[in-house]
Parts: structure tokens; sequence; C-alpha cells
């Protein structure tokens, strides 16, 4: 990503040692954008870098996707592997995605500049209630669309949505969650049904022997 590195440069933070830009008076909590326009404006000067000897980021990461400070291994990081990734989800990493739905904020949580956050007020930003997950994992594709406007969630779309969910049942799922997961062992995309597969066999384990 581009973004980080330019607002490095243009004085708002400096990227941490998780790659994530920091701000001294917001943290990580905040988002980047840009206006394009012809007016001059004067340069400002580069952000310092201020982690120090601080490794929190590092030291929490689920899956070691921060391999060094100021380096990141995409292909690891479970925000990439949920949100991005559109494939199968190495089997490797979904236990380290745990109840995960989209993305991972670790890194960001342990950033102790975080202290000078603030919350936002903007309503966009509110918490939005869902169904349990074995509900969702029966919607269509109208419902999605629906429930999830004006969510980033909706990027995912569909399939990589129930993808997730099926990893994070798998990891936490019950007993009553494997009749929506066995729905799903009809369908014509064959991730789903290796995802609900490993969910249902991850569930079974959990359960006490009868």
């Amino acid at each position: 990503m581009h973004e980080k590195p330019i607002a490095a440069a243009a004085g708002i933070g400096w990227q941490g040692k998780s790659t994530i830009l920091v701000e001294p008076k917001r943290g990580t909590w905040s988002f980047l954008g840009n206006i394009v326009t012809t007016i001059e404006l004067p340069t400002d000067q580069p952000g310092k870098d201020r982690c120090g000897s601080c490794t929190r980021c590092i030291d929490v990461c689920p899956t070691r996707a921060i391999t060094a400070p100021y380096q990141l291994d995409a292909r690891k990081c479970i925000s990439y592997l949920t949100i991005e990734h559109d494939g199968s989800i190495p089997e490797e990493f979904r236990k380290a995605i745990g109840d995960r739905l989209y993305g991972c904020d670790e890194c960001l949580d342990v950033c102790p500049w975080n202290k000078w956050a603030l919350r936002n007020g903007e309503a966009k930003f509110a918490v939005r209630e869902l169904p349990l997950l074995r509900e969702m994992l029966l919607w269509d594709q109208s419902t999605f669309s629906e429930r999830m406007r004006g969510s980033p969630m909706r990027r995912l779309k569909l399939h990589r949505f129930k993808r997730n969910i099926c990893v994070v049942l798998g990891n936490v799922g019950k007993e009553e969650d494997v009749e929506s997961l066995q729905y799903l062992l009809s369908s014509d995309d064959a991730m789903l049904v290796e995802h609900a597969d490993w969910a249902i066999c991850q569930i079974r384990r959990r359960l006490p022997i009868s």
C-alpha cells in the first residue's frame, strides 16, 4: 500500500514496526485519504519514527506475519487472509484466526500510542448487530447484499463471507452449528464445501464422547 509511506513522508506519522501508520496523537486508529488539488502547498517534514525498543505488535501477531521490525509477510496476515485472499485459507493459519470473521486488529490494539486515540462520532463507524453465524451461513445473495449495504464487509462477496464463517465456527462453533454447515456440503463451490467439512470435523472433535 503506497498511502502509508506517502503519509509518513507528509509528516502525518510514521510507519511502525507493524508497517501500520502511527500518528502521534491518534495512534494506529485512523483512515487515510487524499485530496487532489492544484494549490501549491508547503512541504512538510517526514514523520519521525518513535517506536523505540517496543515490539508489542510483533509479539502479539497470531500468525507471526510480522517477520521482523517493519517487515510484513502478507501471506500470513489474518487481515489479508480473511479480506483480500480469494481462495482457500491454508489450514496452518485457520486455528490462529480464532473468532475473527473479518480482519485482525491485534497489532493495532496493543500499540501504546493508542492511549491518545479518541472515539469517532461518525454513525457509519458504529457497531452493527448481526445474526448468529449459523443463520448467516444460510443467506442468499440478495440477503447478503441488503444486510451488508454500507458495510466494508460487503467487499468480501458472499462466498468469502461464508468461507470465513466456516473457519470461525470450526474454531468456536458448537453442535447446534453443524446443521447449517452441513447445508454447505451440497454447494457447487468446492472451497465452501472444503471449509464446511473442516469446520464440522473440528466441532465434532470438541464434542464429549457419549
